[in-house]
This record gives C-alpha cells, structure tokens and sequence, in this order.
C-alpha cells in the first residue's frame, strides 16, 4: 500500500498563531495570523508564485501592520515547523512494514528548504510534492493526479492522510482512499484498516 502524508499539522507542527506570538506576544495575535496567514497571498506562497519579498510588500500595503513585525513573523515560519514525536514514529514504523511514502503539501519553498536541511524524516519518502515546486496547490485535483501520475500510482492502491476536510474531500473524489488526521491514536486506529507494520 502507498500512505501519501500532509505534512504540517500531522508531521510538524503548524499555528500562525504561536507564530505571532513568538515576534509580538501581545493582544491581537489572532487577528495578525488571519491577516497574514488566512489571506489569498499566503496560498500564492504555497503555490511558488510569490515570494516572501513579495508577500510582506503586500501585507504592509494593505494592513496597519508595522514591516519589520510583518517581516519577522514570516522569517520565523519555517523554524516553527518543527516534528511531532510521535507521528514521526509512525511514519518510521510504516516505512519500516513495507510500505510505500509519500508526501503531498502545501508549503512555500523557504519552508521545504529549512525542512529539508533539519527534518531527519523528510528522506523516509520514495517521492514528494511540494505545492510551490510544481505551482499546484490542494485541493486542487491537479496535484493529487501530479503525484499518481509521476509516480506511477493507481489510487485504489493509495491512502491519503490530511488535517483538512477539504483536501480529503478532494482526493476522495478522485477515488483515492482518505483518512482525516485528528489524533496520534486516532490515525494508528484508521490505518490499521488498510496496513500492518511492526508493533
């Protein structure tokens, strides 16, 4: 079997929250992340199509937030993406049962770089799909047909693992089968229909 990972908010950790909380630990954090993260800019980043030069130009231009806190917040993105223990393990211990990994995520290229250098597990895959390498993001049917595709995949012989409801959504309809991460425990349970690995 083929487990295809999202990779932040089920291997590292994700939460422009904290993220704005790391450079301005003050009242407004959540309105800040909204603006900075929840805006279509961001997904552009995702998508290989702005820059992070670019992006900070356009949040200041349209918000009442000050450069230098706008340009700390998104320098600090890739080094809050640090693993989750216990994920990771389970990623090991399918890899070592047998199975076939890949990743499939939104994420800009400063963040695939910084993970690329630090994250020992990010070499575990037989193939990955960064959004911004291939200016495709999810839930765009596009980029899970990318990966079937350049890897020879058949989806009936895929599980695709996403914190999203709606990149589930899509890659069901794409007749590939789906879980929904919310928990360790959670996942490990949902797999077990699908795959053994050792204990």
């Amino acid at each position: 079997m083929n487990i295809i990972f999202d990779i932040g908010n089920v291997l590292v950790r994700w939460d422009p929250v904290e993220i704005v909380r790391s450079v301005i630990n003050a009242p407004g954090a959540v309105r800040v992340a909204e603006h900075l993260f929840a805006h279509p800019d961001w997904l552009e980043v995702d998508r290989g199509t702005m820059t992070i030069p670019e992006i900070i130009s356009r949040t200041t231009e349209r918000t009442d937030i000050d450069e230098d806190i706008v340009t700390a917040i998104y320098q600090a993105v890739p080094a809050s993406l640090t693993p989750i223990p216990e994920n990771i393990e389970l990623l090991q211990k399918i890899k070592q049962g047998g199975h076939h990994l890949y990743a499939l995520s939104n994420m800009g290229h400063e963040s695939a770089a910084y993970l690329a250098q630090t994250a020992p597990f990010w070499g575990w895959f037989d193939a990955m799909v960064i959004s911004a390498e291939v200016n495709l993001v999810k839930p765009e049917h596009a980029i899970y047909e990318y990966l079937l595709t350049q890897n020879g995949l058949t989806n009936s012989e895929c599980v695709f693992i996403d914190d999203s409801p709606t990149n589930i959504y899509s890659a069901e309809q794409l007749g590939i089968k789906s879980i929904q991460f919310h928990s360790h425990d959670q996942l490990a349970d949902e797999l077990r229909k699908y795959i053994l690995w050792p204990e």
